[in-house]
């Protein structure tokens, strides 16, 4: 996974700032409809190359799975929580996803 474009995330947002009640639990990429997140979710884990729109895709999806209300309450790392949610939004690369996914583990959130 040493893919090295750049990519910046397209507006509008194709994943919305929804939370599912009540404890503010980010939306699971599996239940993304149109095919794309699992597609690109899929292609990520199986090494393959991942288009610039793919990888805009998967970065969009860690910023809304690491802003989830629910991690707030949990408490316990919010020193990291907040720089994980910071560094969400300069993620760009196949290489800075893989980062972030191992960044998220050291603090038991699995974002996939």
């Amino acid at each position: 996974m040493s893919d090295q474009i750049r990519v910046t995330i397209y507006q509008p947002k194709r994943i919305p700032n929804v939370y599912r009640p009540p404890l503010g639990l980010p939306l699971n990429w599996r239940d993304e409809t149109s095919g794309e997140l699992p597609n690109a979710v899929f292609k990520y884990f199986s090494c393959e190359h991942l288009f610039e729109s793919e990888i805009s895709l998967l970065a969009e999806y860690c910023q809304h799975y690491i802003n989830a209300p629910c991690w707030d309450a949990t408490g316990g790392f919010p020193t990291k929580l907040a720089a994980l949610r910071q560094s969400a939004t300069t993620i760009s690369t196949v290489a800075d996803i893989s980062q972030w996914i191992d960044a998220c583990l050291e603090i038991a959130i699995d974002p996939f």
